[in-house]
């Protein structure tokens, strides 16, 4: 990040897809697929947000989430504004949400939003806990986490009332550091009300004597890789996408559906591209920090199988592949 404020654009979810058939089918565990039903489509960008200099209802700080509501409005939280800008689905401007500050309705470290079915808000401040706003934009209720309950990491709504997301909680064992994260579900209206465990793995790190951590094991921590979406009456996971290309499909109640085996390659780095990605974390820890961090550390030397993963409105599972070098996706029903 070569300034504090930076061009961001935001690319709309409309696509021109052109293709023709049934559509892509999902893989099964028990058979290879071998693309034959599989349809190629080209997305097209159409629209933008984002201005580097001019209106400042377009002028991002430091992007954290975006989120689309039931009418198609847009939600982009900025961290660096201590804002939530709201854009209609054509992008013009509606209203900004919050303001830096501690007060009601105000904010000081928003990174996370889920936009309920209904139309209200649920967001997460690291300083200041859980916010939840109604439709309007208008404060319901500001909570801190309870204290045996961890802070949800990259959340979504599944209705009007249940978030979907991962909670990662830190213990000390001997000289190891104990991650352990879970998938779950809850009540939007309350935290310590976790109803559904769809996954859960334990990471361990070692740590020295003095039990502190340096910069190599916050990057460690960063990337443990866990990749989740949810749609209509189910929710995916891809447990570990940077080796494995797997897919774990649960039915709300936490009930398994199937397991996908993805038919994707190992492709390997190469230097240059290595390189990119320690400058890449380096950038990204000075932009957390505001300090300049020597990283002694290497990238995992194949590209990931998955990068990303995500639901659209006609109810179907989009993958992106982490190994190609334009983006792409895997569509499945």
């Amino acid at each position: 990040m070569k300034s504090l404020f930076i061009f961001v654009s935001i690319l709309f979810c409309f696509l021109s897809i052109s293709c023709q058939g049934e559509g892509i089918h999902p893989v099964s565990n028990s058979s290879e697929y071998n693309g034959e039903n599989a349809d190629l489509c080209t997305l097209t960008v159409v629209d933008s947000i984002g201005v580097e200099l001019g209106d400042s209802n377009y002028v991002f700080g430091a992007i954290s989430k975006v989120d689309i509501g039931p009418n198609g409005d847009i939600f982009v939280v900025d961290w660096m504004k201590c804002t939530v800008f709201r854009y209609s689905s054509s992008g013009d401007f509606i209203q900004r949400i919050g303001r830096r500050g501690s007060g009601p309705g105000e904010m000081l470290q928003p990174f996370f939003i889920a936009v309920m079915d209904d139309g209200s808000i649920s967001l997460d401040d690291a300083e200041l806990g859980w916010m939840r706003f109604d439709s309007t934009g208008e404060i319901l209720s500001t909570s801190m986490y309870p204290s045996q309950t961890p802070r949800p990491l990259f959340f979504t709504a599944i209705d009007s009332l249940n978030i979907v997301g991962v909670l990662s909680e830190l213990s000390r064992e001997d000289n190891c550091l104990i991650i352990d994260k879970r998938i779950c579900r809850w009540h939007a209206d309350c935290l310590d009300s976790v109803s559904t465990e769809y996954y859960s793995r334990q990471y361990s790190i070692e740590i020295g004597d003095d039990y502190r951590l340096n910069m190599n094991d916050v990057v460690e921590i960063d990337y443990f890789p866990m990749l989740f979406t949810a749609g209509d009456g189910f929710v995916c996971i891809a447990p570990e996408p940077r080796t494995e290309p797997l897919l774990f499909l649960f039915h709300e109640d936490g009930s398994v559906i199937d397991t996908l085996t993805l038919p994707y390659p190992e492709v390997v780095r190469t230097e240059e591209e290595i390189h990119e990605r320690k400058l890449y974390v380096e950038e990204l820890l000075y932009a957390r920090s505001q300090h300049r961090h020597q990283v002694d550390w290497e990238p995992y030397s194949n590209h990931p199988m998955i990068t990303n993963l995500g639901v659209d409105s006609m109810n179907r599972i989009w993958v992106q592949r982490g190994f190609e070098q334009y983006p792409t996706f895997d569509l499945y029903d």
